[in-house]
């Protein structure tokens, strides 16, 4: 059987996705399905693809955790722009 190097296909890639879940991680049986492609073709896409997306996750994971530290800060600043407020009208 010849394999081709070629690059996955979204396509193929979303069958790929679904398979290993269909088949827990039973790459042999998901690479069947691919005639083309080889078992460490197969097992590579997928965590190829895990770690690409476990990537991006952490990004918008870390800019969410920007944002909710801006408004952290934007809420402190606030509340002791309120309370010098608060003292100085007591002081007159």
């Amino acid at each position: 059987m010849v394999r081709t190097i070629t690059r996955w296909t979204e396509e193929e890639t979303a069958l790929l996705l679904k398979l290993v879940d269909q088949y827990n991680n039973n790459f042999k049986l998901v690479a069947s399905v691919f005639p083309s492609r080889s078992y460490s073709q197969v097992k590579g896409q997928y965590f190829n693809v895990l770690r690409k997306n476990n990537t991006v996750d952490q990004i918008i994971l870390m800019k969410q955790r920007n944002v909710d530290s801006e408004v952290t800060t934007n809420k402190s600043k606030e509340n002791q722009n309120t309370q010098l407020y608060l003292f100085q009208e007591l002081q007159e």
